[in-house]
């Protein structure tokens, strides 16, 4: 890997940014009222996958009382409301290049940076499968400030989550499509911020994204594209908010090293539970398979703004949590089960299932912690929302002792995984009629962690509400301009 430019951080400002970022709903506001692979050069190939995997729709729909255009994004947000962009790679000796994806456009443009040799990537600790060969990459590139003017220190957190939603949503349609990709998070941040240029610009590569091939593979010829351009330069107040997140960005730590991307359970264990107390769950429907399923389920995922009063069906529970029992996208991290997440279930208005509940993965089941589903606002920071949902998902883990032991590693991976677990349930709600979800990344972690019945030293990392969703219902934040685009409320997640 490449050597850090700067001394590594201590792990204990990261936890201190833990500590720090947490919410307490004491201070809360409720803001809820009622081609094909191998045919086409790289570059066309990821302006498809781009368009299906995070690209935006419009449709006609009455909002508060008049007709107007919405707009959505075909991934959710933690509440960032997207402050990061991707920018496309295309290695190989003929037609090397760099390009950024414009959302708006719908296309990629070519940047002022070259692409990175495939030597120079190994250096930095972007690793392959043996024997694979790498031909193009995703990189997504954080800009904390556009998230956190909104929401402070929080913010940078949300970053983490809504580029794990992205990328998950990516690969898993891109697997679809036949091409091979795996997810890179211990990668040299310093490396890529230096070939990509971006010294200077407020910004920082969080993961990336590599697609490659067995065998040395043919080189393509890419179609002419017009001038380079810049990234857009960050003003006075980004840089100041930059400069303040200094001990809390990934370029002063030492990531632990990258492996060979490899799969693992995305989902802990709880061997305390014995098994004649689990409820086992229904079996689900087989899960999404060809590229056709994958592409429609991305493009009618919706986040519910708000739900109605009907119960949700064990049946529909037993399905989304179907969906967490898949094998994690490949990614360079060591499969050793230490950053992994558990589940909590709290059924509040679920059809013959009342409580609290761990979900056993491997079984398939529940095990009962309490009869008793206490109120879910306070944990959502009073938002109404919660409080309407038949149903929350609560992921959590030891988040201050991995942190302590795997410092930044375990911060990136964290978020990563359960925004991927996130990004699932998205989508496998997309077959199950009415259901809504929505994903809550503002959350009290004290209130979680009583909701939830956490033991000692656990912690919420992300939070899922559940429930039949009631599209009359809008946000009032969606009513002013999204900070990070400059658009208007009738952009939508």
């Amino acid at each position: 890997m490449m050597p850090l430019t700067r001394t590594s951080a201590p792990t204990s400002n990261l936890v201190d940014y833990w500590n720090e970022a947490r919410l307490r709903v004491a201070s809360a506001k409720s803001s809820s009222v009622r081609p094909a692979p191998g045919i086409v050069p790289w570059r066309t190939a990821l302006e498809d996958v781009l368009k299906v995997g995070y690209g935006v729709q419009t449709q006609p729909r009455f909002v508060a009382g008049a007709w107007q255009e919405v707009r959505w994004r075909t991934t959710p947000s933690a509440g960032a409301i997207y402050p990061f962009e991707v920018i496309a790679s295309i290695l190989g000796e003929i037609g090397e290049g760099s390009y950024l994806w414009d959302i708006e456009k719908g296309r990629l443009v070519p940047c002022d940076a070259p692409a990175p040799t495939r030597d120079a990537l190994a250096a930095a600790g972007i690793v392959t499968r043996p024997g694979h060969r790498l031909e193009a990459l995703l990189t997504f590139v954080a800009r904390p400030w556009l998230s956190m003017k909104k929401y402070r220190l929080r913010g940078y957190a949300y970053c983490h989550l809504d580029v794990g939603h992205t990328a998950t949503n990516l690969a898993l349609y891109t697997a679809a499509l036949g091409h091979d990709p795996a997810v890179h998070l211990r990668f040299s941040r310093t490396f890529m911020a230096e070939h990509l240029k971006l010294d200077g610009l407020c910004r920082e590569p969080l993961a990336v994204l590599s697609f490659s091939a067995a065998g040395p593979g043919a080189e393509a010829q890419l179609p002419p594209v017009g001038p380079p351009v810049g990234l857009e330069l960050p003003g006075e107040r980004e840089s100041e908010n930059w400069e303040s997140l200094q001990d809390y960005l990934s370029f002063g730590y030492a990531l632990e090293p990258s492996c060979a991307p490899a799969g693992a359970e995305l989902l802990a264990h709880d061997d305390t539970v014995p098994s004649d107390a689990l409820l086992p769950l229904p079996e689900s429907r087989p899960p999404l398979g060809s590229a056709a399923e994958w592409r429609a389920a991305i493009l009618g995922r919706r986040s519910a703004k708000g739900f109605r009063t009907q119960p949700v069906s064990v049946e529909q529970i037993g399905e989304l949590l179907s969906a967490l029992r898949a094998e994690g996208l490949p990614a360079d991290c060591c499969g050793d089960g230490a950053v992994r997440l558990g589940v909590r279930l709290v059924a509040r208005n679920v059809d013959d299932l009342a409580g609290v509940f761990a979900y056993a993965p491997q079984e398939h089941a529940l095990a009962r912690i309490d009869a008793e589903a206490g109120d879910p606002r306070p944990a959502c920071m009073q938002q109404g929302l919660a409080g309407d949902a038949a149903a929350l998902l609560i992921f959590h883990a030891p988040v201050g002792r991995l942190l302590g032991r795997h410092g930044y590693s375990a911060f990136t991976e964290l978020h990563f995984r359960a925004a991927e677990l996130g990004q699932r349930l998205h989508l496998a709600a997309t077959r199950l009629g009415p259901l809504g979800i929505t994903c809550i990344g503002g959350f009290d972690g004290e209130e979680c962690a009583t909701l939830a019945r956490l033991d000692a030293g656990e912690e919420a990392v992300y939070v899922i509400l559940i429930g039949v969703g009631d599209e009359s219902v809008f946000k009032q934040d969606r009513l002013n301009v999204a900070f990070s685009h400059g658009h208007t409320s009738t952009l939508e997640d």
